[in-house]
């Protein structure tokens, strides 16, 4: 019962991110300009667009916008209130010992391959032409460098957690590195396919939600240890799209 519990928790953050990105495209409608307000506004030249054909450029500016850091800053945040607020730690527990009790046996490496479903997905989509915002060049690269901020983060993270003892318990690392690529993987495949697939981009965080649960369910990790590697692989690849988004801006 309580893994159950435990999966809808997981979802509901997944269902609130996805709802906060839906309600944000309503408001984007605006009132149609007339045809002579269109003309008089359209320059001789229009320079060529950075990341191929964008329904909406001015997006490319919004990788770090407040309302798009909520969700991946509030599980980073509830990950590292664990020393402070007791209720974290005794979740983390009550859950740990449940699968512990009722689950002793169960042991699958699918979390090692499941991780890198997302961000393949990239690949598999340009092998057969599917529309994205990017070119398979820049998919490496774009890949590359959301795996290097992931990491180094991470990696910072995990040397800060070694020295506070809460963190310390279950001989487990804070934060989880097998959550948090999955989760990068899928902000990638969200970016990529948000205007052309819009339905569609959200496939990776189902991917990636599979791949925290079994975390925990194969006692590799906390609850708070996965919510706080959601955060950093989706905050990781915001990041890395909004430093490629400058760089190309000022290559023009």
């Amino acid at each position: 019962m309580t893994f159950k519990k435990l999966s809808i928790f997981l979802l509901s953050f997944l269902f609130i991110f996805y709802s906060s990105f839906l309600c944000a495209q309503d408001s984007l409608h605006l009132e149609s300009p007339s045809v002579d307000t269109i003309a008089a506004k359209v320059p001789p030249l229009q320079p060529p667009m950075l990341f191929g054909e964008i329904k909406d450029p001015v997006a490319l500016h919004k990788y770090l916008k407040p309302s798009g850091l909520i969700i991946p800053g509030a599980l980073l945040i509830y990950g590292g209130l664990k020393p402070v607020i007791n209720g974290i730690p005794k979740l983390d527990d009550k859950i740990w010992t449940h699968v512990q009790v009722y689950n002793p046996n169960f042991h699958t490496n699918a979390a090692d391959y499941l991780m890198w479903v997302p961000s393949a997905s990239v690949y598999t989509m340009d092998a057969f032409h599917v529309k994205t915002q990017h070119t398979f060049k820049e998919h490496l690269i774009l890949d590359a460098g959301s795996i290097l901020i992931t990491g180094a983060i991470g990696y910072g993270m995990r040397k800060i957690s070694q020295h506070i003892e809460v963190y310390n318990t279950h001989n487990t690392e804070f934060p989880s590195g097998h959550t948090a690529n999955a989760f990068r993987g899928a902000e990638i495949v969200h970016q990529e396919l948000k205007f052309s697939h819009p339905v569609l981009s959200y496939s990776g965080y189902f991917v990636a939600t599979g791949v925290g649960l079994l975390r925990i369910y194969n006692k590799n990790h906390l609850l708070s240890e996965v919510l706080a590697g959601a955060g950093l692989g989706i905050l990781s690849t915001k990041l890395t799209y909004w430093v490629f988004g400058k760089v190309k801006e000022k290559s023009y």
